[in-house]
């Protein structure tokens, strides 16, 4: 049995005061000595009072909203945070999405709570926040160790390489994290509004339901896709494979695949003109360009508004671009969109990781071409691809990213 834990629960509802407890000391894994609070006002006393290391605050509680105690626990609390997990008596993406911007650490819908899901939710809330505590501890031991850096050159240079390796962990987790809890909420709602109700539900609600688990599967799926990729070509070296490629048909086939995945949200139009012959080419680093960037366009335009794809090609090199109509992006953060887990101000909370362009990025600079985008706020985007046509077969090259 491990170390006991303090946790405090803050919830107007005692049957749900006593139904956490009881589910929390059934945990064969972890010891907790639990505390309570039927107000806000009380909860943010005892936090002031005791050193808690988890806190399950509802969401709505008749002194204060759990929005407002998250703000009083940051002016309140120390240097350490307490870790907080938000229970809310029905799911709402925009709540959970603000709720994760104030720093909570988990969300929880109380319909769908069973044991196992509260007792592994606080146990991986306690382990995060251990780890964090480890991380800000070697974070001190790294800076001790630079003053010694004639001493200790090479012990420095292997702890800058794992602090690139832990920070960019971090970063992934914390994208997985926020990521995939709003789809994957929204399958297990559709998935058990099914199971329960299908008996009394018409074709049409259950093909929406359906239409919701498919579309967010498809994200979900994108997003380890995304992930993946880019973990290679952050971490290794990606290679470069040429062939010999007939764009306009590659082009074609791609448009096609997006449009049978779209049905009638918008108007795919492809264009093409010049000379494409003799281009040379990696089909896969050129779908990821693709894919990537047509993702992006489809998911910032307005349903009904159509996106262009137009192929142009001249003796030396092919451009193609993808113009949509959607949201824009501020002229002040354009610059930085191509770097990795970069978003624009301006997304609100439409899904997504900022990995996108990062990777259309590099898969350009593989191929020896460049990658440019224009913009304007609510006017749509435009982001043009050039790369050369290469004569003849070429040998591989690797790129160090």
């Amino acid at each position: 049995m491990s170390d006991t834990r303090t946790l405090l629960i803050i919830d107007d509802c005692a049957e749900d005061r006593r139904i956490y407890r009881r589910y929390l000391l059934k945990d064969p894994s972890q010891s907790y000595q639990i505390l309570e609070a039927d107000s806000a006002q009380d909860g943010l006393a005892m936090c002031q009072e005791i050193l808690c290391d988890v806190i399950l605050l509802d969401f709505c509680l008749p002194d204060m909203s759990g929005l407002e105690i998250l703000d009083q626990l940051k002016q309140e609390r120390f240097e350490t945070p307490t870790p907080v997990i938000m229970l809310t008596g029905q799911g709402d993406e925009g709540i959970a999405v603000q709720a994760m911007k104030k720093g909570v650490q988990d969300y929880l819908v109380k319909q769908h709570l069973k044991p196992d899901v509260l007792q592994l939710a606080v146990r991986n809330v306690i382990s995060h926040s251990n780890l964090q505590s480890v991380l800000s501890k070697t974070k001190e031991r790294q800076r001790f160790m630079s003053q010694q850096a004639e001493l200790l050159a090479q012990t420095q240079a292997a702890l800058m390489k794992e602090q690139k390796l832990n920070a960019f962990k971090s970063q992934i987790i914390t994208t997985v994290s926020c990521e995939y809890r709003m789809p994957l909420a929204s399958i297990l709602t559709a998935a058990s509004t099914l199971k329960q109700h299908s008996d009394r539900l018409d074709e049409s609600l259950q093909q929406k339901f359906l239409q919701i688990i498919e579309q967010k599967a498809r994200y979900m799926a994108k997003l380890v896709d995304d992930l993946l990729v880019f973990n290679q070509l952050e971490l290794k070296k990606a290679e470069f494979k040429p062939q010999p490629l007939d764009l306009c048909h590659f082009f074609s086939d791609l448009i096609e695949e997006q449009r049978e995945n779209l049905s009638d949200r918008h108007q795919l139009i492809y264009k093409i003109r010049g000379n494409h012959k003799g281009f040379w080419g990696d089909g896969g680093l050129l779908r990821q360009i693709f894919i990537n960037l047509i993702s992006n366009a489809i998911k910032f335009s307005p349903n009904k508004s159509s996106i262009e794809f137009h192929l142009i090609g001249d003796d030396s090199q092919v451009i193609f671009y993808i113009k949509d109509k959607g949201i824009g992006i501020p002229i002040k953060e354009q610059e930085n969109l191509f770097q990795a887990f970069s978003r624009a101000s301006n997304v609100d909370t439409i899904p997504g990781t900022g990995l996108g362009l990062a990777i259309a990025k590099v898969c350009v600079e593989l191929h020896g071409g460049d990658i440019t985008l224009e913009s304007q706020v609510s006017k749509g985007t435009k982001v043009t691809v050039t790369l050369p046509k290469r004569a003849g077969e070429l040998s591989y090259c690797k790129v160090s990213v």
